[in-house]
């Protein structure tokens, strides 16, 4: 059914809700309430009962019934591995791990220019998988960024602009699969000529939003451009050595101790567990995907196109905790009697983002299939545009839809499949253009949308209250995305010279408008 207009309700409601209350939650229980409310056409008792059943099912906890339904989850493989990651957070703290990481690094990282360079170069490393990338660097990286008083939600915006933006830049990620396979259900490859991966492939120069992305990122760490109210929190920081923009409240890592912190811990203790989690799940995405390695018959490339993301996260994270425990009680860095506890204490710190990416993928879930936002949006592309508009159309529409869903791989399902055909049909050589600016546009939304579960992940790893992430995070986003928008302009107005010459000129010039516009801003802000 097409709702119109009122499809855009819920998404509005939860997003203006969030920021006026600050209260996440209770947020996106409202829009999913509200979404549900206009699915079931007003009815109060149908409401109240639809909205029970699709959080019920956003967590997947029926699929512990049977085996085989366990087997094919994907909310309660996320689910599990954060908790496993959490865990695993705890038992690096308590053991001293992190805190022996926080002295070898203070005795390299002499600034804080270099703790932020650090940050980045990390989150590049960790290329493979976004949700992996959020909460293994946060981890990692606060015991360093907090010595030299770099406010948490600056640790955040870091953490999450080397999340999705370089994951969907790689060739190699848990990301490739889907946008391949979108690709692939649109017609290329079948309806229309060409290979679904070397398509992707060519997108990755025309992902301007990922690039600058990246570039501001660089930026920001070099030259100490900050404005808006990321610059507030890090005066704050600065000047009183709190890292927590001035909120009372603290994130419930923050709040309990991790008990005595073992004084034998090295910095054998951080790594080891990181790189076997890392090991295992790569392995484990190359074994789902069937490698011929593990007995399959695919290559390394289209195993990592067939491979079950969520899944490889749960084994890896599964398989990384048994060594982490196994690792410290051989060192006996603690005693076996306090495993439950700390155990407990890593459900604990999760357990808010847990809830949260529930709700999130609940209200998706409203959005994207009771009221249908996304088709809704979608429909406001006329044929009849100028045809160079086209991948700015698509990259605001998708802006749009991801920011008002929080889901980038969603708004992938919904956007590709019309892109190509309208694309084919108008102008072929702004398929690619048209398919990256799809993609940018997702990437916008995951990145900036409060309900976005890596925007969520992303304060949850940097320990810091979520919609002080998100109110920080939003005009440096959003910042690019106005860059994007005008190099997709371009893109369209030069694609006649060929797909090269116009991504190097929007590259050059979208790079141009990016430093200007810093420059600007931090100017107006001293």
């Amino acid at each position: 059914m097409d709702y119109g207009y009122l499809s855009l309700i819920p998404p509005l409601v939860a997003i203006g809700l969030a920021f006026i209350t600050r209260k996440v939650v209770i947020s996106l229980i409202v829009g999913i309430v509200s979404g549900a409310f206009i699915a079931t056409k007003w009815q109060i008792i149908a409401t109240i009962k639809k909205t029970f059943t699709i959080i019920w099912q956003s967590t997947e906890l029926g699929n512990l019934s049977s085996m085989s339904s366990f087997l094919d989850s994907w909310n309660l493989f996320i689910l599990l591995f954060t908790i496993s990651l959490g865990v695993i957070v705890v038992l690096v703290s308590r053991a001293g791990g992190a805190r022996a990481y926080g002295n070898w690094a203070i005795k390299k990282v002499k600034t804080k220019k270099g703790a932020s360079f650090a940050t980045m170069l990390l989150g590049v490393v960790i290329f493979f998988d976004d949700y992996f990338n959020t909460l293994t660097v946060g981890t990692v990286m606060k015991p360093v960024t907090d010595r030299f008083k770099m406010s948490r939600a600056k640790l955040a915006y870091l953490i999450d602009s080397t999340a999705a933006p370089v994951v969907i830049l790689a060739p190699v990620s848990s990301w490739v699969a889907d946008v391949i396979a979108k690709i692939r259900i649109s017609g290329v490859g079948d309806t229309y000529t060409g290979n679904p991966f070397a398509v992707f492939l060519q997108t990755v120069f025309f992902n301007t939003y990922a690039w600058m992305t990246l570039l501001m990122v660089g930026i920001i760490c070099w030259g100490k451009v900050e404005f808006g109210s990321m610059k507030k929190c890090e005066d704050h920081a600065a000047e009183t050595g709190d890292v927590f923009c001035g909120d009372e409240e603290r994130e419930l890592c923050e709040e309990e101790a991790m008990g005595k912190i073992s004084d034998k811990g090295t910095l054998i203790d951080l790594i080891l567990p990181l790189a076997v989690m890392m090991v295992c799940v790569i392995g484990f995405m190359l074994y789902t995907g069937g490698f011929w390695l593990f007995g399959g018959a695919n290559s390394f490339a289209q195993a990592f196109m067939n491979m079950n993301s969520a899944k490889s996260l749960f084994l890896g994270g599964c398989v990384a905790l048994v060594y982490t425990c196994a690792q410290f009680m051989v060192r006996k860095l603690f005693s076996p009697k306090e495993i439950p506890y700390l155990f407990w204490r890593g459900f604990r710190i999760m357990l808010p983002a847990n809830i949260i990416l529930i709700l999130a993928w609940s209200i998706g879930t409203v959005i994207k299939d009771e009221v249908q936002t996304g088709l809704f949006l979608a429909s406001l592309i006329d044929e009849n545009f100028f045809t160079f508009l086209l991948p700015a159309v698509f990259f605001v529409l998708s802006c749009l839809t991801s920011f008002s869903t929080g889901t980038s791989w969603g708004t992938f399902g919904i956007m590709i499949p019309i892109a190509v055909p309208l694309c084919f049909e108008l102008e072929p050589l702004l398929m690619v253009p048209c398919v990256a600016a799809t993609l940018a546009g997702a990437i916008y939304g995951d990145h900036a949308s409060p309900i976005s579960d890596t925007t969520i992940l992303s304060s949850t790893g940097a320990g810091v209250k979520h919609i002080d992430h998100v109110r920080t995070q939003i005009p440096y986003a959003t910042t690019v995305a106005l860059v994007c928008f005008v190099g997709y302009l371009i893109t369209g107005l030069t694609i006649q010279y060929g797909l090269v010459i116009s991504g190097v000129i929007n590259f050059v010039l979208c790079t141009l408008m990016l430093a200007f516009l810093l420059k600007r801003f931090n100017q107006v802000s001293k």
